[in-house]
């Protein structure tokens, strides 16, 4: 579950001192914030002037990546499993070079951030035993699609149970799409209640 970003500002409608962040952009070494006073509800956008560092972002878009330079915020702390958004794209930080490989770190010590896209569909693969032989195929599914152990799928005509799921950290009863590294399955009759994978099959 995610944090919502809190700052300590004053509501100019009820005076309640700590605000939610809808919404951060940096641009021209200022920061743009949309926020919301979780006791009045009431919504406005605040200016801030801050200090600029650059960094070398490289985002990871399926078996491609993309080297750019950005401007980061000097005094705000960047942490692995964040997600950050440029020029529009969602990008979830996978590492952060200081040079050394850290978990987190404050923008004014950071040289590269490296970073998956969230803005796409997550390639996923599927290992799928049918008690003679193993086979791989892949879907491309939303990043918040939740995968669960001992449900079964279908793709087309092909139904398999679910039996594990393998993530980042290690392996997972019930995980969402973008923490996935990969899914095993076993071939199974067809039943009544499944979920359909179809549409997210591109014949890979």
């Amino acid at each position: 579950m995610e944090m919502t970003e809190k700052i300590y500002l004053k509501c100019e409608n009820c005076g309640f001192e700590e605000q939610e962040v809808l919404k951060k952009k940096i641009y021209n070494k200022s920061a743009y914030y949309l926020v919301r006073c979780p006791n009045c509800g009431s919504v406005r956008e605040i200016v801030d002037k801050v200090k600029l560092s650059q960094a070398k972002l490289i985002i990871s878009r399926y078996d491609i990546s993309e080297s750019k330079v950005i401007n980061i915020p000097e005094d705000e702390t960047y942490k692995v499993g964040d997600t950050i958004e440029i020029d529009g794209e969602k990008i979830e930080i996978t590492k952060i070079e200081t040079p050394e490989s850290v978990k987190s770190a404050l923008g004014e010590d950071i040289k590269v951030i490296w970073g998956k896209s969230l803005s796409i569909p997550k390639k996923l693969g599927i290992s799928i035993n049918d008690r003679s032989k193993t086979y791989g195929i892949y879907i491309y599914v939303p990043n918040d699609f939740e995968f669960e152990v001992e449900k079964v799928y279908r793709i087309n005509d092909g139904f398999f149970r679910l039996k594990k799921i393998k993530t980042e950290k290690g392996t997972a009863k019930k995980a969402k799409a973008k923490d996935i590294k990969r899914l095993y399955g076993d071939v199974t009759r067809p039943v009544r209640n499944y979920v359909d994978l179809s549409e997210f099959y591109k014949g890979e």
